[in-house]
């Protein structure tokens, strides 16, 4: 934005004359300076938007700012008005100043006022642009023997793209506004009296005759789009760098989760809400002057792991486990460190992965991995026993007896009946031999034989009669 008080012109007839012309050095410089002003004649008015019009009104406002200016007065009055506090409100020209090493400073906050005396005589003002944007030059003389002319170059005359002239404005008044779209560094107004130049040489200045220029700055360059640091969905904080100073907003769509201003350092970081992964934020930075950067698109990266998949019961029938997993997570079943399949969860989250049949007892792991590779803690089932063993084979028994012996499944629990009544129960070994003891039974019964194994599942019954001995 431009400096406060940058455009304050003196008013008409500030003083008689605080200033000793010098000799006129560099007599090159004058030529330049002409030739400059002469190539920036062609009309080019400053066009709509490239500055704005609350600026430009400042500008004029400021310039007229004192109550004893007006045209009129400006150019008759030969003494300091009394509404000029002092000469410290002002800088003025020190001579010589016509070449680009001794040029005078100039400042936002100060007008400058000089002379043009003797003839041919040409004023050098120094001015800083802090920053890339749009350097501004006001002019006025207090004396139609002045037919002020000023424009602004490089040193030694460089041309390139660090300085553009954009146009120029006379208010009735008979002041000028020149703008210049410059990058930051250090430029040179030059000022002569044309009349000198373009009239046959008119040499009509006294001491009376001041001239004020005034320098400003607008800044219209937006800053550069803000770096970011990635953005998690465990994230509180959105951190990066921008412009020094500038105001950091963070959207996600058309809903502002944070607006913080970057330190002077560059760096911010603004609080938000955590954020679903996969969601769009859009960072931008704008600075004092209202300037507002592109902006930068973060997109939040998944770091959370899914939960554990639920699992349904697995039996040793089982060719598929299901059951419920992160939506479009990728569902993979272990029986150790071998994998057993692997399946994708629907959109509700549901999977169903094929398997081979798993042994009773065989501990299975599934978990479930996202798009972003975050893996689940393990979810462990045991596969269940729900096949029945087959049923024993048993040997001969007779009426004398007392015990029933044959094969069965390992570590079954095999009973002998008659009928509902039971006779006795036994263990099968690790290879399956039992040996039941029972009462000595008639010949011709018939008798019933079951395995039943440790999950409770019951083979179908072997029946065997009693045989004479």
């Amino acid at each position: 934005m431009r400096n406060k008080g940058i455009l304050s012109l003196i008013a008409a007839g500030l003083l008689i004359s605080p200033l000793t012309p010098g000799t006129v050095k560099a007599e090159g410089n004058e030529y330049q300076f002409s030739k400059k002003l002469i190539e920036r004649q062609v009309e080019k008015p400053l066009q709509q938007g490239i500055i704005n019009s609350h600026s430009l009104n400042q500008l004029q406002k400021e310039v007229k700012g004192s109550p004893s200016y007006s045209a009129k007065s400006f150019n008759k009055m030969g003494a300091a008005s009394s509404s000029i506090s002092s000469s410290e409100d002002y800088l003025f020209e020190t001579e010589y100043n016509n070449d680009f090493d001794s040029a005078n400073d100039t400042s936002y906050e100060k007008p400058t006022i000089g002379q043009l005396l003797p003839l041919f005589d040409l004023d050098i003002h120094k001015v800083v642009v802090p920053k890339d944007g749009i350097l501004l030059v006001a002019g006025a003389a207090n004396s139609s023997a002045i037919d002020l002319g000023f424009t602004v170059v490089q040193k030694d005359f460089v041309e390139n793209d660090k300085l553009v002239y954009l146009g120029s404005e006379f208010d009735e008044a008979g002041i000028e506004y020149q703008a210049y779209q410059a990058k930051g560094g250090t430029y040179y107004v030059g000022v002569l009296d044309k009349d000198n130049f373009y009239d046959k040489y008119i040499d009509n200045n006294t001491e009376n005759d001041l001239y004020a220029i005034v320098t400003g700055f607008l800044d219209n360059v937006a800053p550069n789009k803000p770096s970011v640091n990635k953005v998690d969905n465990n994230d509180t904080v959105v951190t990066g760098k921008a412009e020094n100073g500038s105001t950091i907003t963070i959207k996600s769509g058309n809903t502002v989760l944070a607006t913080v201003k970057a330190t002077s350092t560059g760096s911010f970081s603004a609080s938000i809400a955590v954020q679903k992964a996969g969601t769009k934020l859009a960072i931008t930075a704008k600075d004092s002057a209202g300037n507002v950067s592109s902006s930068v698109t973060v997109t939040v990266a998944d770091v959370v792991a899914p939960s554990k998949p639920v699992v349904k019961k697995v039996d040793n029938n089982d060719k598929v486990v299901t059951g419920k997993a992160e939506a479009g997570s990728s569902v993979t079943v272990k029986n150790g460190s071998k994998v057993l399949g692997t399946a994708k969860a629907a959109s509700t989250g549901a999977f169903s992965v094929k398997i081979a049949v798993q042994k009773a007892g065989a501990k299975l792991t599934v978990s479930a991995k996202d798009s972003a590779g975050n893996i689940s803690s393990n979810a462990s089932v045991t596969v269940a026993d729900v096949i029945a063993p087959k049923r024993p084979t048993v040997n001969k028994v007779d009426d004398n007896d007392k015990k029933v012996t044959g094969k069965a499944e390992a570590n079954s629990r095999v009973t002998v009946k008659v009928g509902s009544k039971s006779l006795g129960s036994a263990t099968a070994d690790s290879k399956g031999k039992f040996s039941v003891k029972i009462k000595a039974q008639k010949k011709g019964t018939t008798l019933s034989v079951t395995a039943k194994d440790k999950a409770g599942n019951k083979s179908s019954k072997r029946t065997i009669k009693v045989v004479k001995h």
